[in-house]
């Protein structure tokens, strides 16, 4: 299968980071499960800790918050600093020993009008054929 660069760089930042995670956190990092949702800018987050890392009363265990410190760093990577991308996909998957990852970005400045006017070109250049 065929990866866009940034699927690639994230790969490789995550295969690294589960090393560090399995190293610090042991039978933790053993699955991890990372989703973003880009509707509110959050995640969805599983892991093999046990109730997935929540505590009583609101509170995360701090593999759960590395777990989100490094997901959101690399959602904003994606997004530029300038916030000129928006990630419209990213997940992360580490289980069984085997990685996946998926992340699309689209141009932020994109307005409707430009997205219809491409999607009429588009549609021209179909009929013709």
């Amino acid at each position: 299968q065929l990866l866009s660069r940034e699927e690639a760089n994230l790969i490789s930042n995550f295969i690294s980071q589960v090393g560090m995670w399995t190293a610090k956190y042991g039978d933790k990092a053993k699955r991890i499960e990372v989703v973003y949702y880009p509707e509110d800018d959050g995640f969805e987050i599983i892991s093999n800790e046990a109730n997935n890392g929540i505590l009583p009363r609101n509170r995360i265990s701090a593999f759960r918050g590395e777990l989100m410190a490094w997901a959101s760093q690399q959602t904003q990577y994606l997004k530029g600093w300038a916030n000129e991308r928006t990630v419209t996909a990213f997940a992360v998957i580490h289980k069984d020993g085997q990685f996946g990852a998926l992340c699309q970005t689209a141009d932020a400045n994109a307005t409707v009008s430009d997205t219809s006017a491409e999607d009429a070109q588009t549609e021209d250049t179909t009929a013709d054929a």
